[in-house]
């Protein structure tokens, strides 16, 4: 047998859920006569249907145009607005952020948006009412940058331009109870990003405005725009007049020749140090006027980032090409040439006639160490044609083998305790990383090339043509020096 439930009590009136209780609520509002119950203010966290008319758009919104709306308009035009956007009143707004009040579009409306400026767009297009939730508690508590974020990185159609600025916004609003702004950790938790996001994105900012347009409108990869970003000058800035110039320069080439990233920055290293030969100063060259933004997005072309090289000269005067060095970062330096170093050659370079051909081995040597600094330096293809050179000439392989430890020794690949090639080698054999023998046995055969090609006195054939030719096609984005085009253009004529 069961007990039956006990009845619920009526309330009296006055206490509560009868009309006695409806009457003293809307006596102690104010709501008499003919006002209704609906003429109370709206209180945080109510949802409303407004009139997207009384809504102005946020100041604090970092896109610079709303993409993909005629889908978004057709859309709302035949279902309406079903996820309701947020809104605070405007002159809460404006007091907690007095900053940013000369720039509110439309002051004199009653809401301003926080998130839902495409659903705004697209109600006052199609006469829609737009659905809102009153959040004036963000205005008040300062959190509309984070609110602003964090919807914009959950929703496609952001470039990384836009989503920089929106995390610059974050990283420049004062601490809600100090006078001082965000710390970068602060920044990075209420961002929702990593470290190293966060730091790629304010980079950006930091680039030239032709660089960060391309990048805006995706014709430049926000990777290939942050390694670009790290180009410095000579004096290590990145900021710099020089350094803009540089990075203007790296955009320009991959634009013109299809380069990736890699390929561009390491024709600057080659340009810095052709200057340097020319005894000029290893600054960069007086760039054209900005061009016009190119149809055919140079993005296309780039490939996955490769281990960086950052360029140093040796500190005499030996004339020797300049040392490559790995560095902690993607940043890869025009060549600065030492302040002590000065011309090793005793009369002018026109009356040495092996003087072209010199400097033309100092910039091969450079170009095959930026080669071998890359990852993905060679096809398999092109790394067993080389091997199979230098096996098939073992007379090759002891001065190979030492210009190859040099360079693999200075780009620290492999046992740096080994100083002799024979003993280096012998321990990357041992050492059961394929990939590092395989880096190995390329450079063993590359260099086998470039000691050939740069042999004194000696005429050139086929062999070290195709030795230049990869050079310029590969990731070292090598130029022939006139006297090597000389070189190939002699060999032609001579097949015809």
């Amino acid at each position: 047998m069961t007990t039956p439930l006990p009845r619920p009590k009526r309330k009296k009136k006055g206490e509560g859920g009868s009309s006695g209780t409806l009457r003293a609520d809307r006596e102690k509002a104010g709501l008499t006569g003919d006002r209704d119950i609906h003429a109370l203010p709206p209180e945080d966290g109510e949802l409303l249907d407004l009139d997207p008319e009384t809504i102005s758009p946020n100041p604090m919104n970092m896109r610079f145009e709303l993409r993909d709306m005629d889908s978004m308009i057709a859309d709302v035009r035949e279902r309406g607005i079903h996820t309701p956007g947020v809104v605070m009143h405007t002159k809460v707004f404006m007091e907690c952020y007095p900053e940013w009040a000369p720039r509110v579009q439309h002051a004199e409306r009653q809401f301003i948006l926080g998130p839902g400026h495409r659903r705004h767009a697209a109600a006052l297009a199609t006469g829609r009412v737009m659905p809102a939730v009153l959040r004036d508690d963000l205005a008040r508590g300062r959190r509309v940058e984070e609110e602003l974020l964090s919807e914009n990185s959950s929703r496609n159609g952001l470039s990384p331009i836009e989503q920089a600025l929106a995390i610059d916004l974050l990283r420049q609003r004062v601490h809600e109870d100090e006078d001082r702004a965000l710390s970068f950790d602060e920044v990075v938790e209420r961002a929702g990003y990593t470290a190293g996001t966060v730091s790629k994105y304010l980079a950006l900012l930091k680039l030239p405005q032709e660089v960060q347009q391309a990048v805006h409108v995706g014709d430049l990869s926000m990777r290939a725009g942050y390694s670009l970003s790290l180009l410095k000058d000579s004096a290590g800035s990145k900021e710099s007049v020089e350094a803009h110039a540089l990075q203007l320069r790296g955009w320009q080439l991959m634009q013109d020749e299809q380069l990736s990233v890699e390929a561009a920055k390491n024709r600057l290293a080659l340009e810095g140090t052709k200057q340097f030969h020319a005894g000029k100063s290893p600054a960069p060259k007086p760039l054209p006027e900005p061009r016009a933004e190119s149809s055919a997005p140079a993005g296309s072309a780039q490939t996955a980032a490769g281990e960086a090289a950052k360029l140093t000269t040796s500190s005499g005067g030996s004339g020797e090409a300049p040392h490559v060095q790995k560095a902690s970062s993607a940043a890869v330096s025009v060549i600065k040439p030492a302040e002590t170093s000065e011309p090793t050659l005793s009369v002018p370079a026109a009356a040495d006639p092996e003087a072209p051909r010199k400097a033309a081995a100092d910039l091969r040597d450079l170009a095959c160490r930026l080669l071998l600094a890359e990852d993905r330096y060679a096809k398999g293809t092109e790394s067993s044609a080389r091997l199979v050179t230098v096996v098939l000439n073992p007379n090759e392989w002891k001065q190979a083998a030492a210009k190859a430890h040099g360079w693999l020794v200075e780009l620290k690949k492999g046992p740096s305790n080994k100083k002799r090639p024979s003993d280096y080698f012998a321990a990357v054999a041992a050492s059961e990383d394929a990939n590092l023998m395989l880096r190995a046995a390329f450079a063993i055969g590359l260099a086998a090339d470039e000691v050939r090609a740069a042999q004194p006195n000696r005429e050139w054939d086929a062999r070290d043509i195709a030795h230049v030719q990869f050079l310029a096609s590969s990731r070292a984005s090598y130029q022939l020096s006139e006297w090597e085009q000389q070189q190939v253009e002699r060999l032609s004529r001579v097949k015809l």
